[in-house]
């Protein structure tokens, strides 16, 4: 940016896995404090009735969001593993912690199903909770490495520059 140059693309390029990432781990975060607390036991009665209809208005929109990040954070990475000679490992480290999210898709959707559905009337909070657990699961060992891998290479590859 030397040259005086407002708006350069490549800081764009190499930053954007970093940003998005950030989202995700946000969102997870974020989900992790609000469905918690259907899992009180004071409010899982609560939570078994509303649940299904929940999840079942939320599910469509929040898989938007998710595959837009996720790939907007994967894309992006995938990109600078050609453009960023010095830093390309750390993103392409970060892109497979970025595809290695979607691993968990058969174990949780089985639980997000079983919630829909309202299997186990009055139990349907434990399927959160089976949910919840594969989800820090995710967000501790999947998410939040990839978005350390980014960090770093952000970082050295805007020193670099």
């Amino acid at each position: 940016m030397a040259s005086g140059q407002v708006f350069d693309p490549l800081v764009l390029l190499r930053v954007a896995p970093l940003v998005t990432s950030s989202f995700s781990l946000w969102y997870c975060v974020d989900q992790h404090m609000f469905y918690n607390n259907f899992i009180i036991p004071t409010n899982r009665a609560k939570g078994n009735d509303i649940l299904p209809s929940y999840w079942k208005s939320f599910l469509a929109p929040g898989l938007g969001c998710i595959f837009s990040l996720y790939g907007l954070s994967g894309g992006a990475a995938i990109a600078n593993t050609y453009a960023a000679a010095g830093t390309s490992r750390w993103y392409g480290i970060g892109a497979v912690f970025t595809a290695a999210h979607f691993l968990f898709v058969p174990a949780v959707s089985k639980a997000i199903s079983a919630m829909i559905k309202g299997e186990n009337k009055g139990d349907i909070w434990k399927h959160l909770q089976r949910w919840l657990r594969l989800h820090a699961l995710r967000s501790i060992f999947i998410d939040f490495p990839g978005w350390l891998c980014f960090l770093t290479a952000a970082m050295q590859s805007l020193k670099a520059a």
